[in-house]
């Protein structure tokens, strides 16, 4: 007769669970943080943390194996680099560490029910067991689980209590025009006399002039390479956002307004009128809402080009059967319609009117280089005043730190005020020669190059791309021109008065009969023909391959 149990022991079933219960090592690992990188920074209460808790480990009989945490991480989600990186070692550690170490448990977490199924996987499965050493509770029965539960969701109850105090904070600052968080490009957050300041820096004023180009018609990729040129990255659709930010004129349109825009506090980029100006524009050309057709090279002047009679510009298409292209008035009925050979070809004639020729080229270079010089004898004198000013305040300068740092005769004090003083003036200084100084550095070489420019204009616009004859032609004809059909001529009611003199020197004083292409028998009386006012800004791309370079000066006819 089988007397004992003990015999049946191979036949027990044991449980397939991979519950741990019981480490023979108390091991621990340790986990500090705080919550904004600001408490980080100034170590406000990590070292703290960490001190309480290894006294309580040496209290306890505790060994310490690792310390986790040691940085700012929010407790809003358990995705935290340092979190997972415990997380991570106490799987890989499974059944040697008996304890989690904390400060209090929302250091832990701060996910309510989330908290709680990860305190139990590591209980349960790893045989760890969570501890905050403020809160001591023991999770060995299920009292002081539910205990800890208990603390755990009241951390997330917490922490949406400050949620709703921070959002509601924050809602009142957005309706007072306020702007929170990171501001758009192109600003900055600055503090002045302990007020919280949006400024625009220095990528905002290089932004400023992308509003100025867009308003002006330029066209979005030649603003990205401009843009890229002065070291400013850009994409096309940043640029087309950056274009429809109110934020930069002065109006915040916040999430948190629903729906309301108001006027804000911020630094004011640009107008109100021009970002309107550059959202007409900006709404009207191709690709907002439709597909992007790209410029086409064999029509350049569709648009540029207006109808005489009923002032419509005009458009451009193929007809693919004869790969032939045209230009037609946009006016339904209007019937006028040309070939884009016939329209070029008229073109051509018109920049031959313009160009200028060699006989009058040398008179002119000359009288424009002494036209600016004249224009700026004001700030060349400018100049050598502040460069007289700037060398006697580095003088200055090196006198105050030579007492200071190699005669040691001055007291620090001294020293400081001296010294703050000197080099505002400095920047001030140099502020100004800025602001004289003349936009070229070699006057004779930009007027000689402007003018082998002006001498070529039809070889120009027949070879250019599509940017450089769009280019060209508003140059000349800022307001476009008229194609006039019964007399097959163009016309315009206003041209760069340099051009103009041009013409007007190039042609003879009679009338011109044929009424052809020529300035002085198709132009406006608008045009700027019978004054002697230049207006100068000449693209010097075409001769250099270089980023267009413009300058301005003005010249009077004398009596």
């Amino acid at each position: 007769m089988i007397q004992h149990l003990d015999e049946f022991t191979s036949f027990g079933t044991k449980s397939k669970s991979s519950l741990v219960t019981h480490i023979d090592k108390r091991t621990a690992v340790v986990y500090t943080r705080v919550s904004t990188k600001e408490q980080s920074d100034h170590n406000l209460s990590l070292s703290f943390q960490r001190r309480t808790i290894e006294e309580y480990a040496e209290r306890c009989g505790l060994t310490i194996v690792e310390f986790f945490g040691g940085t700012y991480e929010s407790a809003k989600t358990d995705g935290r680099k340092e979190f997972m990186r415990m997380l991570d070692f106490l799987k890989k550690n499974k059944g040697t560490i008996s304890h989690l170490l904390v400060y209090t448990l929302d250091r832990f977490s701060r996910t309510g029910g989330a908290a709680i199924k990860l305190a139990q996987e590591l209980r349960e499965k790893q045989g760890v067991n969570v501890f905050a050493v403020t809160q001591p509770t023991d999770t060995s029965n299920p009292s002081g689980v539910l205990h800890q539960n208990m603390q755990l969701l009241f951390s997330e109850f917490d922490n949406q209590l400050r949620r709703q105090r921070a959002v509601a904070g924050m809602r009142e600052k957005v309706n007072l025009g306020i702007w929170i968080g990171k501001p758009p490009q192109g600003y900055d957050i600055i503090r002045r006399d302990g007020q919280r300041m949006i400024v625009v820096n220095e990528t905002g004023k290089k932004l400023r002039k992308a509003f100025n180009w867009k308003s002006q018609g330029m066209k979005n990729e030649e603003i990205i390479l401009k843009l890229k040129a002065m070291g400013v990255p850009m994409y096309k659709q940043q640029l087309s956002r950056l274009f429809r930010k109110p934020f930069y004129c002065g109006v915040m349109n916040h999430r948190m307004l629903e729906g309301k825009v108001i006027e804000g506090t911020q630094e004011k980029l640009i107008t109100k009128e021009l970002f309107f100006k550059v959202n007409n524009i900006h709404l009207k050309a191709p690709g907002n809402g439709v597909p992007h057709k790209k410029e086409d090279n064999n029509i350049p002047l569709k648009v540029f080009i207006k109808c005489d009679d009923c002032r419509q510009p005009f458009t451009g298409y193929i007809v693919k059967t004869k790969n032939l292209y045209y230009y037609k008035c946009r006016t339904n009925g209007c019937k006028c319609n040309r070939s884009a050979k016939k329209m070029h070809q008229l073109f051509t004639e018109l920049l031959h009117s313009f160009t200028l020729n060699a006989e009058a080229a040398n008179a002119l270079q000359i009288r424009l280089t002494d036209v600016f010089y004249e224009k700026n004898k004001e700030g060349t004198d400018n100049i050598r005043l502040l460069n007289t000013r700037e060398t006697e305040t580095r003088k200055n300068i090196d006198a105050i730190e030579e007492s200071y740092f190699i005669k040691k005769d001055m007291p620090r004090e001294t020293y400081d005020k001296f010294t703050a003083k000197y080099h505002a003036e400095m920047a001030n200084i140099l502020k100004q020669k800025e602001q004289n100084a003349g936009s070229i550095s070699n006057p004779e070489n930009f007027i000689k190059e402007a003018l082998i420019f002006a001498s070529k204009l039809p070889v120009i616009w027949i070879s250019g791309t599509i940017s450089v004859r769009e280019k060209l032609q508003k140059l000349i004809f800022p307001e476009g021109i008229y194609f006039n059909r019964q007399k097959e001529a163009f016309r315009t009611e206003k041209v760069n008065s340099v051009f103009a003199a041009i013409a007007n020197a190039a042609s003879p004083s009679s009338e011109n009969k044929k009424e052809t292409n020529q300035p002085h028998g198709d132009l406006s009386p608008l045009a700027e023909t019978a004054r002697f006012e230049l207006a100068i800004e000449l693209p010097l791309y075409t001769l250099s391959r270089r980023a267009p370079s413009t300058t301005r000066t003005r010249l009077r006819k004398t009596p």
